[in-house]
């Protein structure tokens, strides 16, 4: 299994570059380039909020309550006032630390019905209602919010399959399998459960069609290819070619 560390800069990578591509062909502005990277780094470790040890279950949790308050606070358009908006975003994240977390300690198994493909799907349908309804994205933005948690939940369970594959000794071994799996057939009440919250969740999600028509337009797959390549030579590497021309003329 891949460690902590291992999982924050591979989705903080990928999402990066997902985001960066985005951004590129003119799908979001920055700012929301930021929030989709982020959100892809927020999917990479959601599925081991179940970890049964101490230590790193806490710092997921606190990560999770810290970035579920703040976005409340700077997002809420109600008329509070700073001290009562803090005051509320504060509860939130005791909330989500201390009740939240000892209710999935107890209840949950570790790479169990949280660590599958279903759980990926409904931590992403959640992103989503959350990001609309809650925190007053549009509805566009709220969707790839949801689409990057969804990579970064994929990506976490792909690298711990690809460290169940021990390459050096050629073997593979007893964890493998167990990552990346559709639904957690040995614990079928907690799956059903996250089965009908994904669909739940998908009842309180926005339309969708504007992002889809987005995404097929030729005109945003032509600007994603002009921009993902240097053309030619770019200026900088111009100017370290002549420096170095220069320096073996005076030679």
């Amino acid at each position: 299994m891949a460690n902590f560390n291992t999982h924050v800069t591979g989705a903080a990578a990928f999402s990066g570059l997902l985001s960066t591509m985005f951004l590129k062909a003119d799908l979001v502005a920055l700012p929301d380039a930021f929030l989709l990277a982020f959100s892809g780094v927020v999917g990479g470790i959601l599925p081991d909020i179940d970890l049964k040890y101490s230590h790193p279950s806490k710092i997921v949790f606190t990560t999770l309550a810290v970035i579920i308050s703040l976005a409340w606070v700077f997002s809420s358009n109600a008329p509070l006032s700073v001290v009562e908006l803090w005051i509320f975003g504060l509860l939130l994240f005791l909330f989500i630390r201390y009740p939240v977390w000892a209710a999935f300690d107890k209840f949950t198994v570790h790479r169990g019905s949280l660590h599958s493909i279903a759980a990926a799907c409904m931590f992403g349908m959640g992103t989503v209602v959350l990001a609309f309804q809650c925190f007053n994205q549009a509805a566009d933005v709220a969707w790839l919010t949801g689409v990057f948690v969804f990579i970064g939940c994929i990506f976490h369970l792909t690298l711990d399959e690809i460290y169940s594959v021990d390459f050096m000794d050629q073997r593979i071994k007893r964890s493998f399998g167990s990552a990346m799996k559709l639904v957690d057939m040995d614990r079928i009440v907690p799956s059903s459960v996250v089965i009908l919250i994904t669909f739940l969740a998908w009842i309180f999600t926005p339309p969708s069609g504007g992002l889809l028509q987005q995404l097929t337009e030729p005109e945003y797959h032509e600007k994603l290819f002009d921009n993902f390549l240097p053309n030619g030579i770019p200026d900088y590497l111009q100017s370290v070619i002549s420096i170095g021309q220069n320096s073996r003329v005076k030679e």
